[in-house]
């Protein structure tokens, strides 16, 4: 009987270390700085430039200097998410949300978790990636994608910027397939149809991703047979892709970085009561063309260091492991992504306070 406490207090122990080291809690702050530290270093000792790129990360980048406001102050925006001590650049999300929220009550609360994790991303002091968050960042795409991606009809009807963004860079992913009539060899009228297949989806960057089943190649051989070459389509693609596409539409629908020419960002149509896609203008530059490259490849080197951080610790025998490749590539590629994005709204903010024209 006198062993008996001592023995309960062992297993509180051993219960309590054991729930300490499955923490979900990947630290940046030792790791990488996703190339924001050094900017804001260097921003440290000029109050005005702070001031500016402070006021520029808490917008989306087409809001003129006088529109400057914050709209992510409605406290059904973000209901787990205190404002006090948020990173400046979580507002734009919050006024996306917001915006859903009134048309879709039941949907924008799935929202909200994109916005807790950048704002652990953007940490200054304590940077990090909560694992359990990042699951549910890719619930919440396979929700949005499933309940309205698979429906272009509702799409179609929810004339919000999100929707229709989301709409746009998935059609264009998956091909935006369009079907002409083929004209008779022999002259006698039309015979058959021929499909029609856009380049795929392109970033704000100029950079294109493609659904893997479409046939990339078309060869005709000395025979005269057609040859069709596509990428194999497997789980591990198709789910990091997907998810993708869902966070490349929400973050650019909050942040708006001018995007190249060819962007799929420039292609999303008329939308009542808000402005276009904004186009980088070659003759008045925001900011320099030596800046914006310098920005897009800080965003890729982000992009490529959390994802393989991310990937070594959801992969093996690790306590954050998914146990699950499919699981574990969608993991990686939306903690990527969603810093590749944070990069680059900063890194705009950034060049344009300090080069900008």
């Amino acid at each position: 009987m006198t062993r008996r406490p001592y023995s309960l207090f062992i297993l509180l122990l051993v219960l309590l270390l054991q729930t300490a080291c499955s923490s979900s809690v990947l630290q940046l702050r030792d790791q990488l700085d996703l190339h924001r530290g050094t900017s804001r270093e260097k921003l440290a000792d000029k109050k005005e430039l702070t001031a500016k790129f402070l006021a520029c990360t808490r917008q989306a980048h087409d809001e003129l200097p006088g529109d400057r406001r914050d709209t992510g102050t409605s406290p059904q925006a973000l209901s787990q998410l205190p404002l006090e001590g948020q990173a400046t650049s979580v507002r734009p999300l919050a006024a996306v949300i917001e915006k859903i929220r009134r048309r879709h009550q039941d949907k924008a609360a799935s929202l909200s978790i994109l916005a807790q994790v950048l704002d652990d991303l953007a940490n200054e002091s304590n940077a990090r990636i909560d694992v359990d968050k990042l699951k549910q960042v890719i619930e919440a795409a396979r929700q949005w994608q499933g309940h309205l991606g698979l429906d272009e009809d509702q799409l179609e009807q929810d004339s919000s910027r999100f929707a229709q963004t989301l709409l746009t860079y998935n059609k264009a992913y998956f091909g935006n397939l369009s079907f002409t009539a083929r004209p008779d060899a022999a002259g006698g009228g039309l015979h058959g149809v021929a499909k029609v297949t856009s380049k795929g989806f392109v970033d704000r960057s100029g950079n294109a991703l493609l659904f893997p089943g479409i046939s990339a190649d078309l060869e005709v051989t000395p025979t005269n047979s057609v040859r069709i070459s596509a990428t194999t389509v497997d789980s591990q693609r198709i789910s990091a892709d997907v998810t993708r596409i869902f966070l490349e539409a929400f973050f650019d629908t909050a942040f708006r970085v001018p995007a190249v020419h060819g962007a799929t960002a420039l292609q999303v149509g008329p939308i009542p009561q808000e402005s276009p896609y904004q186009e980088f203008d070659a003759q008045h530059p925001a900011i320099p063309l030596e800046a914006l490259a310098r920005m897009t490849r800080d965003a890729l080197r982000a992009e490529a260091a959390v994802t393989s951080l991310v990937g070594k610790a959801v992969r093996g025998g690790s306590v954050f492991s998914a146990q699950n490749e499919t699981v574990a590539a969608t993991l990686e590629t939306a903690a990527g992504v969603m810093a590749k994005k944070l990069v680059e709204h900063e890194g705009f903010c950034y060049f344009q306070v300090t080069q900008g024209s």
